[in-house]
This record gives structure tokens, C-alpha cells and sequence, in this order.
């Protein structure tokens, strides 16, 4: 049975009164989703980068002036590989930190130490204003017997110590 025609003009306009109140919290969610989503690109992206640099540092870097002649060298072209690998996310080599583990003890660098890369970025969110960091860690055990002396050392690396 249908209600009176006097009883169904208050419930005009309900359905949207409830969609004006959804609206904002439906599209909130979607922005977050979107910044999310984003966020966890860059994270995998730059987990990536920095595990290609630290095998880059630990196979093709511990070869004869494969990477340079001097600690300097060697670890700039690690922090450049770790760039050019991570997508154009990270472009501050200031955010790429390159260490050597000494796990065996003696003297140089030798197969079975570490080198150790790490990333600390922080990702703008695009909707909303916090950031969020993006840190990524890789410890690779060196293939060969470093070539160049005078690698810096950490003793406590973020990973891998």
C-alpha cells in the first residue's frame, strides 16, 4: 500500500542529502588510496635501487678499477648506480649511504665482508600535507677481494650489522 502523498514530500530530497554526506569521506579515501599507492611505488622502486647498487658494490666493484681507484670513486659510482636504478625517484646522492662491513677481520676488505647501501628519501604526499619516508637497506656479501684500500668502515650499519 502506498503512503499519502502528505507523508512521502518530507522524505524528498533524502537520498540526497545522504550522498552529499558520503561524498567527502568516499573521495578522501580515494585520494589516500591514490597517495598510497604512489608511496608504496617509490618504496619498491627505491628497495630495488639500493639492492642493485649494493650487488653492483659487491661483484663488479671489487674487480681492478672496475668502479675507480680510490675509495671515492668507488663509492660514488655505487651512489650513481643507485640513482640511475631507481626510476628518477631519487636524484640526491646526499640521500645514499655507502658502507663496508669487516666481518672476517683482517685487513682489507675480503670476500665474505659486506658492503652495506642504504636510502633514507622522504616521499611528498601529492593530497595531503605529511611525508612519508622511504627507507631501504641492502647488505651484499662481497664476491672478490676489494682491490682499493682504504674503504670507510661502519660499525653500525642500519642493516646487516
Amino acid at each position: 500500500m502506498l503512503k499519502p502523498l502528505k507523508n512521502r514530500r518530507c522524505e524528498s530530497g533524502q537520498a540526497a542529502w545522504e550522498f552529499l554526506l558520503v561524498l567527502p569521506i568516499f573521495i578522501i579515501v580515494m585520494l589516500l588510496l591514490i597517495d598510497f599507492g604512489i608511496w608504496m611505488y617509490e618504496y619498491v622502486s627505491v628497495a630495488n635501487a639500493v639492492r642493485e647498487g649494493a650487488r653492483y658494490g659487491a661483484v663488479t666493484c671489487a674487480f681492478a678499477n672496475q668502479c675507480g681507484s680510490t675509495p671515492s670513486q668507488v663509492v660514488t659510482a655505487i651512489k650513481q648506480r643507485v640513482l640511475n636504478r631507481s626510476g628518477g625517484i631519487l636524484n640526491n646522492v646526499a640521500d645514499v649511504k655507502v658502507a663496508w662491513v669487516n666481518r672476517n677481520g683482517g685487513g682489507n676488505y675480503e670476500r665474505g665482508d659486506s658492503i652495506v647501501v642504504w636510502v633514507n628519501h622522504n616521499y611528498q604526499m601529492l593530497f595531503f600535507p605529511p611525508q612519508l619516508g622511504v627507507v631501504s637497506c641492502a647488505d651484499m656479501m662481497l664476491e672478490q677481494t676489494y682491490t682499493v684500500t682504504g674503504m670507510a668502515s661502519d660499525p653500525n650499519p642500519p642493516c646487516g650489522g
